[in-house]
């Protein structure tokens, strides 16, 4: 490969610019097709990425992408000829695989090499949805002359459609202007749009966010790597016509059609060893914000994600909520921390589940199989009544003032969906019923008193969580199950 490298010379600091026709270009040919394709970026100013050549001829498999140079040389003559820079290689991987592979850095490595890059070299990866609607996501990495890998900052220009949405949710806005007038006496001055919510995982919460907006919440950082799926209909409120779209941005568009005027940031990644603190602080804007007006969700359906969430909001010093299905839909449960409030942390009311995992082989992933949609909801509605609790804590203007003090030390909720669901809080509602015939109670949630676990590796059995967030370098790893 040969280049013109006479505007190559351009800070790492700068963000690359892909112009909205590259960027629709990519959607439509990478993003429409099996991982492990890819092309050349070329640009006319050194600042825009304005040309693309996609390497339809190139030597690919399921595993890897091998560039057809003979067909590429020729295209970037052309551009040379005509004042265009090859400025990077972008190509995709399979899902999860979101960083350049070895084999990536070699190749970067001899380009750089054989062009006499003088500046950065842009190796992007592309992730595609595994239906491969042309939906895409971009992981921006560079290389300098070093060859060491980089992140780089991205943007993409604003293009006619997105100019059409923007007017499209304008029109809603003007369209909807009572929206809010029958919760004004709860949530008067519009107080709930200063709060934000930061959910991971958005499939059965999804309806939960949706409940939070039509409450005035504004500010929500949503983030899920899975895509709508048929199995999800039943179990999480999906529809036909979302199947093969990414859960954040469904749930964004939802988001947008009951507030337009909603901010939404939507993340399609998982909550992995890929993402470090620093960087979940960067997404979420965590920093930004005052503890009392931040609620962070622990959504998943996974074990070693859900203890990412609340060791996240435990460092962090923000309030925090999750909750799980059991088996077959019998019930399920919610948990929750308030800084300065609760007293007990999410692990010490948790340390026999992480007991029972970390000493055994146990799949640390749940499911939701065999539970009707109605627990879903039934839990969704308790989590947004804990979520306004939470939220409103300190809100002295709303009738939710205070009452998280109730659950000062029960901040664990059961419910039992089914007589299948055998528990030591419920023997008192057992009892009561076989006295008393003329009463039952089919469906019933307890808040159950929490004891500090006096070896708890999280809050050292202090239970005290305004100490814990200087105690956690790294949530990337599980704290050991005594100290």
């Amino acid at each position: 490969m040969k280049c013109n490298t006479d505007k190559r010379n351009v800070s790492s600091n700068e963000p690359w610019i892909f112009t909205a026709e590259v960027y629709d270009e990519i959607k439509r040919t990478i993003g429409r097709r099996k991982p492990e394709q890819g092309g050349i970026l070329g640009s006319s100013d050194g600042k825009h990425i304005d040309h693309y050549y996609f390497d339809k001829t190139a030597n690919r498999s399921s595993a890897s992408y091998t560039m057809d140079t003979k067909a590429l040389n020729e295209v970037i003559h052309n551009w040379n000829d005509n004042g265009v820079q090859l400025v990077g290689i972008i190509h995709s991987h399979p899902q999860g695989v979101n960083r350049p592979s070895s084999g990536d850095m070699e190749t970067a490595k001899h380009i750089i090499e054989t062009i006499d890059v003088q500046g950065r070299f842009f190796t992007p990866i592309v992730q595609v949805s595994p239906k491969l609607t042309g939906e895409i996501k971009i992981y921006p990495y560079t290389f300098e002359q070093t060859v060491e890998m980089k992140p780089q900052s991205m943007e993409i220009e604003e293009s006619a459609v997105d100019k059409i949405k923007e007017r499209h949710l304008r029109a809603l806005d003007k369209k909807a202007p009572n929206r809010f007038k029958r919760i004004e006496s709860i949530f008067p001055e519009n107080l709930m749009k200063k709060k934000v919510v930061i959910c991971f995982g958005c499939g059965g919460s999804g309806p939960f966010i949706e409940t939070l907006a039509r409450c005035g919440v504004e500010t929500f950082v949503n983030v899920d790597g899975d895509i709508v799926e048929d199995t999800n209909i039943a179990t999480q409120g999906a529809y036909i016509h979302e199947i093969g779209k990414y859960k954040v941005d469904v749930l964004e568009e939802r988001i947008r059609n009951i507030n337009p005027l909603a901010r939404v940031v939507s993340i399609n990644r998982y909550l992995d060893e890929n993402m470090t603190d620093d960087e979940f602080a960067l997404i979420t804007g965590i920093k930004n914000y005052n503890y009392e007006d931040v609620l962070l969700l622990g959504c998943t359906d996974n074990f070693y994600a859900q203890d990412r969430c609340a060791q996240l909001a435990l460092k962090f010093g923000v309030p925090y909520l999750a909750a799980q299905i059991f088996e077959k839909g019998r019930g399920h449960e919610v948990i929750f921390s308030y800084p300065g409030v609760t007293k007990a942390c999410p692990r010490c009311m948790l340390e026999s589940r992480y007991k029972k995992f970390l000493t055994s082989s146990q799949n640390a992933t749940g499911s939701s199989s065999g539970a009707a949609v109605c627990v879903t909801d039934y839990l969704n509605s308790i989590k947004a009544y804990m979520a306004i609790y939470i939220l409103c804590y300190n809100e002295q203007q709303t009738p939710f003032y205070h009452l998280l003090d109730k659950f000062a030390d029960r901040n664990y909720l059961m419910t039992r969906c089914s007589d299948e669901l055998q528990a030591p809080a419920f023997e008192p509602i057992a009892e009561l019923e076989s006295k008393e015939t003329d009463l039952t109670f089919p469906f019933m949630t307890v808040a159950i008193e929490q004891t500090v676990e006096k070896d708890c590796p999280l809050c050292y059995g202090t239970g005290d969580i305004s100490i814990i967030k200087n105690r956690i370098p790294d949530t990337r790893y599980l704290p050991n199950i005594s100290i």
